[in-house]
């Protein structure tokens, strides 16, 4: 009875209505020799199917997020600084500006380091727009409430992308003759920042430290191939990484 109801709901609250919708339409089309309109919307309906269930986008997403594993306790007391990424924040609160809710994941990391080898923390994260908070000091509000020194902060405040970001701390890095950093983001973001960093980071060792991994590796069941629409964010996270890789790769 659990399985039936779960697989009601499921189905109901996600894409697949409107999958099997786009489907028939798309082959009753055909039938009436409708063969463009037809096409379409088949292709859309697959499109649609493959980029919300995790058939398709766990095991992409997966390999992204895992090009780098977990950093091991050996690294984490090797590192002399953490290096915290941004990745955007809430302005629209009751409570203020707060992370978003990736980034939100970073810090929680960041600090849970701080707390087994306490060292100095670079944020790197400016503000999308004039007259707002920078994601960085947002950022050093949220370590500072969850016991990170504020003293121990640096924060970088003008950056707006990853390039950005990695070009502004060289200089903060090159200031303080630091050689080697652990660098921590989201795990789908990793791949793109360690090739920036390294890029740009010329003699300076950096150890990834990625987090917040979304794609799951559990066996396969019925469940695994109904389409979802919190899968939509992952193949949006996944697509964007894969353009910002294969752009960066070209540029540089």
């Amino acid at each position: 009875m659990f399985l039936i109801e779960k697989f009601i709901s499921l189905s109901l609250l996600s894409p697949l209505p409107i999958i099997i919708i786009l489907l028939f339409v798309g082959v009753g089309n055909l039938f009436k020799k409708r063969k463009k309109s037809g096409l379409v919307l088949i292709l859309i309906s697959i499109f649609l199917y493959l980029a919300s269930s995790e058939v398709f986008i766990d095991k992409k997403l997966y390999d992204l997020e895992n090009s780098y594993s977990i950093i091991s306790e050996k690294n984490l007391e090797k590192g002399e600084v953490y290096v915290l990424l941004g990745g955007g924040i809430i302005t629209t609160t009751g409570e203020g500006n707060i992370p978003g809710i990736m980034p939100a994941v970073r810090i929680m990391k960041t600090a849970e380091y701080y707390k087994k080898y306490p060292k100095k923390i670079y944020i790197s994260g400016g503000s999308p727009l004039q007259n707002q908070e920078s994601e960085s000091s947002v950022y050093a509000r949220e370590l500072i409430s969850l016991g990170v020194n504020s003293e121990d902060i640096i924060v970088e405040e003008n950056s707006k992308n990853t390039n950005e970001n990695a070009l502004f701390i060289k200089q903060e890095l090159e200031k303080n003759g630091i050689k080697n950093i652990i660098l921590i983001t989201s795990a789908f973001h990793m791949k793109r920042s360690m090739f920036i960093f390294e890029k740009n980071l010329d003699g300076v060792e950096i150890i990834p430290a990625p987090c917040n991994f979304l794609a799951s590796k559990e066996k396969e069941n019925f469940f695994y191939y109904i389409p979802k629409y919190y899968n939509l964010l992952k193949f949006q996270l996944w697509l964007w990484e894969t353009i910002g890789n294969i752009y960066y790769k070209i540029r540089y």
